[in-house]
């Protein structure tokens, strides 16, 4: 298992330095203009307005968060 670990982070390694290399290297040739609706940061928020509990992300979330917590309090 230690031969796995360690070419698994020798291949992410590799990876990851091979796409900073690249990014820095190649130009930018699309604009700003082109990007957006692709690029997370170029792209418009979309306002959801208001929204009931029960649709919201955040409160499922605590919600879950809050149930899993108290399941693994009884059950411990």
């Amino acid at each position: 298992m230690a031969l796995n670990f360690w070419t698994a982070l020798f291949a992410w390694t590799g990876c990851f330095v091979a796409t900073l290399v690249i990014s820095l290297f190649t130009k930018r040739t699309k604009s700003d203009e082109e990007l957006r609706g692709l690029v997370h940061s170029l792209t418009p928020r979309i306002e959801e307005g208001y929204l009931p509990w029960y649709k919201r992300p955040v409160a499922l979330a605590v919600l879950v968060l809050v149930v899993s917590t108290v399941l693994n309090v009884i059950f411990w």
